[in-house]
């Protein structure tokens, strides 16, 4: 089974960047960064990931570990 990223999480929950942006309260440009970056993933506050995961309905292991 692939590794998920956190484009295709969201994705599969049907939203675009700028749903997920609406629902977390971040940036669409962050989130298009955190998607096609995995260092600015990893470097992300545990507070942004945590809205991400929130939103998104997974964990904020989820987001890491697909």
């Amino acid at each position: 089974m692939a590794k998920k990223t956190l484009r295709q999480i969201r994705r599969e929950k049907d939203f675009t960047q700028k749903q997920l942006s609406q629902l977390t309260g971040l940036t669409e440009r962050i989130i298009s960064i955190y998607e096609n970056d995995i260092n600015a993933l990893r470097a992300a506050s545990f507070y942004n990931l945590e809205k991400l995961a929130i939103a998104l309905g997974v964990t904020v292991d989820d987001i890491f570990l697909g």
